[in-house]
């Protein structure tokens, strides 16, 4: 069939030129025009890829979120019930105990849930596992392990030479150690917007902490002194050297933080690329095949989130043990009641939330959360323990709530700069 004057110009001269242009139609879809039919599945392949890979990026930003808020509120809990056992029930009990049973429980619910493992799912290769993987590549965890006894140690002398509100408006200096290690260690690039976001939520921090002091009479009129006494506080070697060990555990928390990170997100080359999806199936690309490494149930031959937490348990156990049986002579748990199990409890659940967010964010997002449960527990500290909430300390909440909206909003916006080729 063919068509007259202007018709034919527009529907094409004859049915086999037609189906010659339907065709070549066809073939533009799966070939390159001009590469002379050389396959574009290649190109196929790196949309799919990407699409898997934002894919993954979006399910990693939803359990970041997920555990940086379940971290928050463990955070908050904790630190409600720690005021209540010692603060108002006065319960006497050893603080080194809670920390191992915390330690523990970590190692039994680490172990169960490296069971659970498709690949692991038997007791015969799960002790293989442990004892001829974990066990002998444990070694690096025994610095995070040290750093945080001596962080514990340090902070008994110190308190005794400076006031509480002191030491803790020192030791919410820990967001800009973090900080700083972040650079050092994971050569992180932090922007100037992101540390003057830090250094307002360190600010708001210390507020809070500064106007929560307990009417105590000796810290009373440390914090409300004139500040040419406090100055000439300074000169009391005493009192210089309790500051001194504040800023030393702070220096010290957050290199175990960032140092736990690095080995924490340590990973091969080959999983890198998994990561990457450089080593997707060409015939059936799959998201799981993808976020499969980056998983915390990874069956990747790099050791996952939960052999780490094992080694560390491990790790917290052979240092604990020998300092809690000096400590109570051999009554490990005297004191004890369920409230001290319940908060040994928390401790424990704290220890793995730390992990996951550390390894889905980042140790500072996860400090800065931290952070963000100080104001839900001034708040209901004041709802059930009366304790005070003035004027500026709800300038301290507003500022901190408003620093960690900031560092969302600056990751954000950092993150679409740098991934249009900005340098931030």
């Amino acid at each position: 069939m063919s068509f007259p004057g202007r018709a034919q110009e527009l529907f094409g001269k004859n049915d086999a030129s037609s189906k010659k242009n339907q065709t070549k139609r066809l073939d533009s879809f799966y070939y390159e025009e001009g590469d002379d039919g050389v396959d574009n599945s290649n190109k196929n392949n790196n949309n799919i890829n990407n699409n898997v890979n934002n894919n993954t990026k979006k399910n990693r930003h939803k359990l970041a979120a997920l555990f940086l808020v379940a971290l928050t509120l463990e955070n908050t809990a904790s630190m409600l019930a720690r005021r209540y056992a010692v603060g108002i029930l006065q319960l006497d009990f050893s603080k080194n105990v809670v920390l191992c049973v915390n330690e523990f429980l970590k190692l039994l619910f680490s172990l169960g849930m490296k069971y659970r493992k498709t690949d692991i799912k038997s007791f015969a290769r799960l002790k293989t596992h442990i004892f001829e993987r974990v066990v002998k590549t444990a070694t690096p965890m025994l610095v995070p392990a040290f750093v945080y006894l001596v962080v514990n140690l340090i902070s008994y002398p110190s308190l005794q030479r400076v006031d509480a509100s002191v030491f803790t408006a020192i030791s919410n200096l820990k967001v800009l150690a973090t900080a700083i290690f972040a650079q050092i260690l994971l050569n992180s690039r932090i922007s100037n917007r992101v540390w003057r976001t830090l250094t307002q939520l360190v600010l708001g921090v210390t507020l809070i902490s500064w106007e929560s002091s307990p009417n105590n009479p000796v810290i009373h009129k440390r914090v409300h002194q004139n500040w040419y006494e406090h100055i000439s506080d300074m000169f009391d070697l005493s009192y210089a050297f309790g500051v001194f060990l504040a800023l030393v555990q702070t220096m010290l928390s957050g290199f175990g933080s960032v140092y736990f990170e690095k080995v924490l997100k340590k990973r091969t080359k080959e999983d890198e690329e998994e990561n990457l999806g450089k080593k997707l199936d060409v015939e059936s690309p799959s998201s799981a095949s993808l976020a499969k490494s980056s998983s915390p149930f990874s069956s990747s031959t790099e050791l996952d989130v939960w052999d780490r937490n094992i080694q560390l348990a491990l790790c917290s156990i052979l240092i604990y043990v020998p300092i809690s049986i000096y400590e109570t002579k051999g009554n490990l748990f005297q004191g004890w009641t369920f409230l001290v199990i319940f908060i040994a409890a928390l401790h424990a659940l704290g220890g793995i939330l730390v992990a996951l967010s550390v390894l889905y964010s980042s140790s500072v997002t996860k400090t800065v959360a931290v952070c963000a449960a100080l104001v839900l527990t001034t708040v209901f500290g004041h709802i059930l323990f009366f304790e005070p909430l003035n004027g500026p300390i709800l300038l301290g909440c507003a500022m901190v709530i408003i620093s960690v909206w900031a560092y969302k909003d600056d990751a954000y916006v950092e993150a679409k700069l740098r991934s249009a080729g900005f340098v931030v």
